[in-house]
């Protein structure tokens, strides 16, 4: 008689799609999530500015003629009444008198308007004296933005030669008027701590914080998806490991950042990364 065969397989033996993983496993997607949490969102505007010295004093002297002598150089520390350079009003044929340039304050001479041999007059600015401690920072902001100064507004400051650190400032003064010219708001700003590597003279960028929200919910811009024409993001279902699409509403936004007002809460987790759509399975590879 022929013999007999079977298909089941031999004991201690195992069937090739038994080592088959299941569909979904083959479908995980791998993503970055972030775990919502209270945080704070700022909006700001870039300007730019210069450095100044707050109590500033320019210099004139009292006769005509030409800048025979400069005594003193950029940085120098002068006193009330030194003389920091010499006018030879003297016309040809005549006796050389020199006329002297006196500080009017005590201070730091911050900027020369002439060069030696200039010819200058009495409404000729000769030198600019000032405080090289006592400083703020000039801004002019566009007039649209001038709902949102106020005096105490922070801002950080960024310096070409520090061009890896930032400095906290403060609005401190503001133009009650608005330069018709320009359409711009004149705006002085105080650092919030005095660092000697800041000079008058030097130019500086300003992010001026025009808005800000506390103890809000905030997600990077790149989770923020569209659905039916509606903002949306994928959140992962904690039970399922999978991925939901939740509706929100957006607040305040900024280059990188975006606050949600509605559709998430605390503790949740946003895919801020990877292919997913709804219901897609999902394993977190970064989670921040």
């Amino acid at each position: 008689m022929p013999q007999s065969t079977s298909n089941k397989p031999m004991q201690g033996m195992r069937d090739k799609g038994d080592n088959v993983p299941p569909a979904t496993a083959a479908n995980t997607v791998t993503v970055s999530a972030k775990v919502v949490k209270p945080e704070t969102i700022i909006s700001t505007v870039r300007v730019n500015g210069d450095i100044s010295s707050k109590s500033e004093v320019i210099t004139f002297p009292i006769t005509s003629g030409k800048i025979s002598q400069i005594r003193y150089g950029i940085g120098d520390t002068v006193k009330t009444n030194d003389i920091i350079a010499y006018v030879d009003p003297s016309k040809p044929g005549a006796n050389y008198v020199a006329s002297p340039v006196k500080a009017p304050v005590s201070g730091t001479i911050i900027e020369y308007n002439v060069n030696l041999g200039d010819t200058v007059s009495t409404n000729t600015v000769v030198a600019t004296i000032g405080s090289v401690t006592d400083i703020e920072i000039v801004v002019y902001v566009s007039e649209k933005y001038s709902k949102y100064l106020v005096l105490g507004l922070p801002a950080y400051l960024y310096l070409t030669a520090y061009s890896d650190e930032q400095f906290l400032a403060k609005i401190t003064a503001i133009s009650p008027v608005v330069a018709k010219s320009t359409r711009t708001i004149k705006v002085s700003l105080e650092l919030e701590k005095y660092d000697s590597r800041i000079k008058p003279g030097m130019f500086a960028s300003i992010d001026l914080v025009i808005q800000q929200k506390d103890n809000t919910i905030v997600v990077p811009k790149k989770a923020l998806r569209t659905y039916n024409d509606e903002q949306c993001v994928f959140v992962i279902n904690p039970s399922t490991n999978k991925a939901e699409r939740v509706i929100v509403t957006v607040g305040l936004t900024n280059d990188s950042e975006a606050q949600i007002t509605s559709g998430l809460s605390m503790g949740q987790k946003v895919i801020t990364a990877g292919a997913v759509t709804e219901g897609s399975p999902v394993r977190i590879a970064d989670e921040s």
